[in-house]
């Protein structure tokens, strides 16, 4: 997604803004800031039409990730808490919370979570115990391992970062290869199969253009200051 300056954070826009001494509240209301912009991409994300086949560069122009400051744009939360953003965002420190590849891959795996939350509610004598927390635990090998791919572009160890992405595909990859035995066609709503297997899809596609992404820096010999 490099169009939309998902390989990391340019020079100038998040230069030192000074020093940071903010309270346990301070940190605690930035957080729910970045919880408000979760929520807000997911909005986006579902209404967008499911065979929409550039879904996620729609999404990201309406989260306005395609503007030099990616910072919340206007839409997708209630006046009030659009006014409070609006009010702090310009004094919120960058922090990995605020990178469109944090939001984008924790929201998404938090929907898949969510959708099998809900199967499971409904077909828990059906569904193997053990099966089901071997899906869990490829979920949590790709969230884990997103996260440590973006601190790792951060910093620019942009190898590193390809490392971690591909572990992150790895679980992509077995939990959907788990699903046709997990979830017979039959026996879960097309809709929510078609849910999850969109989201782990998409997910994917985000690491694999962040993977690219950092596979040209490389090449242009883009490194961070420990290389």
């Amino acid at each position: 997604m490099s169009q939309y300056n998902f390989e990391g954070q340019p020079e100038g826009d998040w230069e030192d803004r000074g020093d940071l001494s903010w309270s346990e509240q301070d940190w605690q209301q930035f957080l729910n800031r970045r919880e408000n912009e979760i929520v807000r991409f997911l909005k986006v994300y579902d209404a967008c039409p499911q065979d929409e086949m550039q879904r996620l560069d729609a999404v990201a122009r309406e989260m306005g990730w395609d503007a030099e400051d990616w910072s919340v744009q206007d839409g997708g939360l209630d006046d009030e808490d659009e006014e409070e953003i609006e009010n702090d965002r310009d004094n919120d420190p960058y922090t990995l919370h605020r990178h469109p590849v944090f939001i984008a891959a924790i929201g998404l795996l938090t929907q898949v979570r969510y959708f099998w939350r809900q199967y499971l509610k409904d077909h828990k004598e059906t569904v193997d115990p053990l099966a089901s927390w071997d899906f869990s635990d490829c979920l949590t090998e790709a969230e884990r391992h997103s996260l440590l791919a973006m601190q790792s572009m951060e910093v620019g160890d942009y190898r590193l970062c390809i490392i971690h992405f591909k572990r992150c595909l790895r679980g992509i990859n077995l939990g959907m290869g788990q699903l046709p035995a997990l979830c017979p066609d039959a026996a879960i709503p097309s809709q929510l199969l078609d849910g999850i297997r969109t989201r782990m899809f998409d997910v994917r596609e985000v690491a694999l253009r962040v993977m690219e992404d950092c596979r040209m820096s490389v090449r242009r010999g883009d490194f961070g200051e420990g290389e």
